[in-house]
């Protein structure tokens, strides 16, 4: 036993050190996974972000301010008012009609870069722009430079842009799949940077606010842009309160809806203006410029203009919330499916959060990080686990041999992982054998086994015991159970101790004859017993049949001896005396037929009380047919009339010994025949029922007093409806034996002078 102990020994350290290996290996995977995240929170062109941004802003949509209101250039307007572009005198009248309802500014999103083909118009939209003093125009930049010079920015003309109240640029910027989502606040050439139209609009309100966006870029060239934001769409099921330009045009407009409100001017009608691709696209087409400009102007409104978190504090959040994970899964490895699915879950309930107070954090890189860890992490654990298993199989399978080993599996020589299964298969089907073994072995024993601790608290107990006591006995104490079993010595004391129960035969409380006797379980270095294996052996059969056996020596002694000396005696009388031999040879049959239906009845009668049943799936009409067959001959002596009616339940199956089963309903249609006079009928009838398949035997004989149905299957039991008739009383008490043997039921309803009914009821077979 000391190479055991020696490997018992080297085991925690075996494990510790390959566990400590772990730590390692994910020390030096966390320096290399951090890094990693970083530089992806850095890379703004990261395919998995726009995705993310668009299903989160979904989540978090922004309401519509009731101060915003759309002037419309749609069809309406165009069928009205005639084709694009229309005279600047409408939009002079325009903005009179909207200057009388006072509203807090006019953003007027149409481009008026060159000068009217009448002078006059510019003049009069100019007096417009003057006396309302509130307008807003764009300006835009120029599309295509220009060789050797700066990219311009597209001015209104200069009447237009003297009176308007500021100008500013509607320019909007693509993501990298198409799609705008961002812009700036401020661009133009160096030195001039003009604010965007929404914002000048926002300033109208009278509100002092600081720009919101990242802080001015380090790039310098043609064109600079300041003050990143995303725009903060509203919910695709809503839209801004609009009316058309033409009603506005003819006064059917009321004042009072236009007072107040920022109007936002602008070409809505398919084919017109700038539209643009949006994450509203999905659902309701290209964004017309005019309703972009609604939705920046909505989000400066309530202050949830979406600014995109600085790249140091991104690298940061993204980095900390990766490292929290990979501390996680090293502190708690079980979990480690949950922890990852939770913290990603986490990360994109963070951003969702942060995109409601108007801050955006792509959590792309996280996820991936995150994903990347747990992968890892489950490999280097299972690597790590399969070396483990390859260690302790290798000195399993050095381990003496209990049982017969199994054939084991061709293994390819290249596959580890294969290897290891194999050889965990190998060692799992050694435990199970034992522990088979062990258990069938205990389960299996002839006798009630037990199996306790020192102090009588039962561990183990086998399925006899369980019979013998009556109930489940794990955690009981023994001699509590053994006191209410009727255990002698323990009458009025059960606290002797184990070692002191004395090994005695006796009658339980159901009159069972058992044998305790019992032994000490010792370790293997020491005398001091660590538990207790008793028996408890069931003897009532052999007492029982050491009573029938005397009960039968007195039976063999007197009532089979006494037909044989008959016979001696006539053999002796046709010798001397009796001239008829005929007669003499008559009794002789007589007598010698008597001692040979004895010895049947005795044989049936052992057959049914044994153990050597043989039980097969049975047609049972066709046992009574044979039955019914061999009483025959018997009926057509008396002379009695059979019946039998077995259409009913004719097809029904049941499991039985056909021999018996069949003899059984011999001996019943024998007495019924035996018993009736001559010319009456006996009935035999099937049918199924709710317990299963029933045989009613009837007969019209003299019947049987009810005092004597209780003992009616008894063994030697004759009665007074008997008289006449010769037997033992052997031949109800074998089918009795047989019918209880099929697990089924037989009863008895007779009334004097009438005749008697036998019922036998029996399970039926269902495969």
């Amino acid at each position: 036993m000391k190479w055991w102990r020696r490997a018992e020994q080297r085991q925690p350290t075996q494990a510790q050190r390959l566990f400590h290996g772990l730590v390692r290996e994910w020390l030096w995977i966390s320096l290399l996974l951090l890094p990693m995240t970083a530089l992806l929170s850095l890379s703004p062109g990261l395919s998995f972000n726009n995705p993310l941004y668009d299903g989160l802003r979904r989540l978090a949509p922004l309401p519509v301010d009731p101060r915003i209101l759309l002037v419309t250039i749609d069809d309406m307007s165009l069928k009205a008012l005639g084709q694009w572009p229309w005279s600047r005198r409408l939009h002079a009248d325009l903005i009179d009609q909207l200057s009388a309802g006072k509203p807090t500014g006019i953003l007027l999103d149409v481009i008026f870069s060159e000068p009217a083909r009448e002078p006059a118009n510019d003049q009069r939209l100019a007096q417009a722009i003057c006396n309302a003093g509130n307008v807003l125009l764009p300006l835009i930049r120029e599309g295509t430079p220009r060789l050797g010079q700066p990219v311009m920015q597209i001015l209104p003309v200069p009447p237009l842009r003297d009176c308007a109240r500021g100008v500013g640029h509607i320019n909007v910027e693509a993501d990298s799949d198409g799609i705008v989502r961002s812009l700036y606040l401020r661009e133009g050439p160096p030195g001039q940077l003009v604010p965007q139209l929404a914002w000048l609009a926002f300033e109208l309100t009278g509100r002092h606010a600081d720009m919101p966006g990242l802080p001015a870029s380090a790039e310098v060239g043609d064109w600079q842009r300041d003050n990143a934001i995303r725009i903060p769409f509203i919910a695709t099921d809503h839209g801004f309160p609009s009316v058309p330009y033409v009603s506005v045009l003819r006064g059917e407009v009321p004042a009072q809806l236009l007072r107040d409100r920022i109007i936002l001017v602008g070409a809505t009608a398919p084919g017109m203006g700038d539209r643009y691709v949006t994450p509203l696209s999905a659902s309701v087409g290209t964004t017309p410029g005019v309703e972009i400009q609604a939705n920046i102007l909505n989000g400066l409104l309530q202050g949830r203009s979406i600014t995109v978190l600085p790249g140091w504090l991104a690298t940061l959040l993204s980095t900390t919330m990766v490292a929290l994970l990979l501390g996680l899964l090293l502190l708690r490895p079980r979990y480690a499916l949950w922890l990852t699915l939770g913290c990603m879950g986490g990360a994109l309930l963070a951003s969702w959060g942060l995109l409601r107070l108007g801050l955006w954090w792509s959590p792309a890189a996280t996820l991936i990080g995150m994903l990347l860890g747990y992968l890892i992490w489950n490999w280097r654990r299972l690597s790590v686990i399969l070396a483990y298993f390859g260690w302790e199989l290798a000195r399993l399978d050095s381990e003496p041999k209990v049982l017969p080993e199994r054939r084991r599996a061709a293994v390819s020589k290249g596959d580890v992982l294969q290897g290891r299964i194999v050889a965990l298969e190998q060692a799992v089907s050694r435990t199970r054998d034992t522990r088979r073994f062990m258990a069938d072995g205990l389960e299996c024993l002839p006798v009630a086994t037990l199996i306790t601790d020192p102090m009588g608290e039962i561990l183990l107990a086998n399925r006899i015991a369980r019979d013998v006591f009556g109930n489940e006995l794990i955690g009981e104490n023994l001699l509590q159970q053994l006191a209410a079993l009727g255990y002698p010595p323990l009458q009025g004391a059960v606290h002797t101790p184990l070692s002191a129960l004395e090994i005695v035969e006796f009658r339980d409380t159901e009159q069972r004859s058992l044998r305790l006797e019992r032994a000490p379980l010792l370790p293997a270095d020491g005398d001091v017993a660590l538990g207790w294996l008793l028996s408890l052996t069931d003897l009532s059969i052999e007492r029982d049949a050491q009573q029938q056996r005397e009960t039968l020596l007195r039976f063999l002694s007197h009532d089979l001896r006494a037909p044989h000396s008959a016979i001696l005696a006539l053999l002796d009388v046709q010798r001397h005396e009796v001239s008829d031999v005929s007669l003499v040879f008559t009794q002789i049959e007589q007598q010698v037929r008597r001692a040979l239906n004895l010895t049947e009845s005795f044989v049936q009668l052992a057959k049914a009380e044994s153990d050597g049943y043989q039980f097969e799936p049975s047609l049972f009409a066709m046992l009574v047919l044979d039955a019914f067959d061999q009483v025959a001959l018997l009926a057509q002596l008396k002379p009695i009339q059979l019946v039998h009616d077995l259409d009913e339940a004719g097809e029904e199956m049941v499991l039985a010994d056909q021999s018996l089963l069949t003899r059984a309903l011999f001996n019943l249609m024998e007495n019924a025949i035996k018993y009736s006079p001559a010319g009456t009928t006996v009935t035999v009838r099937l049918e199924r029922n709710d317990q299963g398949l029933a045989c009613h035997i009837q007969d019209q004989g003299p019947g049987i007093a009810a005092q004597e149905l209780p003992e009616l299957f008894g063994q030697y039991r004759r009665f007074a409806s008997a008289k006449g008739s010769e037997g033992l009383g052997l031949g109800l008490t074998m089918v009795k034996a047989v019918i209880d043997r099929h697990g089924g039921r037989i009863d008895c309803a007779s009334v004097v002078g009438q005749g008697t009914v036998f019922s036998l009821q029996l399970p039926l077979w269902e495969e």
